[in-house]
């Protein structure tokens, strides 16, 4: 009862009973065009008053959707960031010699996330069926990911034959509130141009409304996928994410 409070209001209780009222089913853009397309002008309208790059809006390769849990977010993302992994990897080959390759290539994946990040990381791995690696914090950096550390594992896994292909970086964790060096993670994966970062904001992503928490997104546009819960500061009822 006290982990996260009640955060219904008035407009969100209106908005709840319109969508129950009609009762759409609004699982892709064959089922009902017009929702799915709502969906996505009020997620850019989300971005944009968050302060969030440009490539994370619908007109161009980015754009948003609505998902269940943050912990779902993380999932999906994690099955699209081993497919592009393994699809890289078979990209010279064709026919058995690519599915072949491809079956191999599975095994050798590992996953990365912080000491600090959210258990749905190591979750997701599971889940994608490969495997995971913690990257090491400290108290003296609040339990910020910092690019030495990160370097060191990614290393780690070369040196036992494994491919880092996904990396879940936190702003704001679960326990801690720690947000991760962005700007030393960015520079350490520029030598792992193939590894899929997610940007785990589900706490403390809503502070982005404010003008003065956005330059901590400045390095967001070097990431691959955002994820945000509204529903634990934005006033907005439970099924809101």
């Amino acid at each position: 009862m006290a982990f996260f409070p009640a955060n219904a209001t008035f407009p969100g209780i209106l908005g709840e009973m319109y969508s129950s009222a009609f009762t759409a089913a609004a699982f892709n853009w064959l089922a009902s065009p017009a929702i799915t397309e709502l969906e996505t002008v009020m997620l850019d309208w989300v971005a944009e008053m968050m302060g969030l790059p440009e490539c994370f809006l619908s007109k161009g390769e980015g754009g948003g959707v609505i998902q269940g849990t943050a912990s779902e977010v993380m999932a999906t993302v994690m099955i699209a960031s081993r497919e592009r992994a393994i699809l890289r990897q078979a990209a010279d080959l064709e026919g058995k010699e690519a599915e072949e390759k491809m079956d191999s290539a599975r095994g050798q994946l590992v996953a990365l996330g912080s000491e600090q990040a959210h258990s749905a990381t190591h979750k997701g791995a599971l889940i994608a069926g490969t495997k995971f690696r913690p990257v090491p914090v400290r108290l003296e950096d609040k339990y910020a990911m910092r690019g030495q550390a990160l370097r060191m594992v990614l290393e780690d896994c070369k040196k036992d034959g494994l491919v880092p292909y996904y990396l879940t970086v936190s702003f704001g964790t679960t326990g801690t509130c720690a947000v991760d060096d962005f700007d030393e993670i960015v520079e350490v994966l520029k030598e792992w141009p193939d590894v899929w970062v997610h940007v785990d904001a589900a706490y403390a992503g809503s502070a982005l409304v404010c003008p003065e928490y956005q330059h901590l997104a400045k390095s967001f546009g070097n990431f691959d996928s955002f994820e945000v819960n509204m529903h634990k500061w934005m006033l907005t009822n439970f099924d809101c994410w």
